[in-house]
């Protein structure tokens, strides 16, 4: 378990404890390029809430959400449809099934697909994240304006299209790449029982190709993205259509405000942080 896996939000880990959706997990604390930090309790990236009991129910009412996006296809939203959750929130349902997902599937559970067969398909279906579905990465970002935060996405499982989804609201609010890449491999410690989708019979390797955060997934993400625009700020405003006043917008709404500097005096009789435990620094 990564140190980040440890943060501590307000009033409890980073992973909330709930049993029917297993990686459900607050954003906050991710420190951005500029010293800021994430706010705790502002955003919440999970896998499907079709099997939430009424303990889960009654925590996610606590975190008082305002809005909740699913990123799944319209049949995924129909095999398992969402419990109702207190509130209610404002429900937005614009996902879509990754790039040929249905035929990797059903390739898999034939047994016609090797590890690197699957590794590979699986990092084509991340670069086209990028480019074919950033419409739907545009909205989401378009939606997280003060009145719809708290806010939670999600996808099945909580890693592709939520992992990228994840990236890219980290990647506006200014979070580096390696950061992101440990935000993203953490849903290796919560994998959610994919066997409804995937079957019994499948073959152990392939069946980790297809559930794990392989790093390599989302650094083919990041490759096509640096291919096709450079840099993550021009994939923003041209791709995404994010402007520099909507970045700015955004970072008010989910980053804590930069401290001022402590003056000599101050940092003489500073306590030092731990160089081993990144983590105390964290709210």
């Amino acid at each position: 378990m990564t140190r980040l896996a440890e943060g501590e939000r307000s009033g409890g880990p980073r992973r909330l404890p709930l049993r029917g959706a297993v990686n459900c997990r607050d954003l906050g604390g991710y420190a951005t390029r500029d010293g800021r930090q994430v706010r705790w309790g502002r955003l919440f990236r999970s896998d499907s809430l079709a099997e939430l009991d009424p303990t889960d129910l009654a925590q996610l009412d606590r975190l008082g959400l305002h809005t909740v996006v699913d990123l799944r296809a319209p049949s995924e939203r129909e095999h398992k449809p969402n419990r109702a959750l207190p509130g209610p929130p404002r429900q937005h349902a614009f996902g879509f099934m990754p790039h040929r997902g249905d035929e990797l599937i059903a390739q898999a559970r034939a047994g016609t697909l090797t590890v690197a067969q699957v590794e590979a398909r699986v990092r084509e279906i991340y670069t086209r994240f990028v480019t074919e579905q950033a419409p739907v990465y545009a909205r989401l970002l378009q939606l997280m304006h003060g009145g719809a935060l708290p806010l939670l996405f999600h996808c099945t499982s909580g890693r592709d299209r939520t992992g990228f989804a994840s990236a890219v609201v980290l990647m506006a609010l200014g979070v580096p790449r390696h950061t992101i890449a440990e935000d993203y491999a953490l849903s290796n410690a919560y994998r959610r029982d994919l066997t409804f989708q995937l079957g019994h019979a499948l073959n152990a390797e392939v069946m980790a190709a297809l559930t794990q955060s392989h790093p390599g997934y989302l650094a083919a993400a990041f490759a096509a993205i640096d291919e096709h625009w450079g840099d993550e700020t021009t994939y923003l405003r041209e791709a995404l259509g994010l402007t520099a006043q909507d970045q700015a917008t955004l970072q008010a709404h989910l980053l804590e405000p930069l401290m001022p500097a402590a003056g000599p005096a101050a940092q003489a009789t500073a306590a030092p942080r731990s160089q081993d435990n990144p983590q105390e620094t964290l709210p």
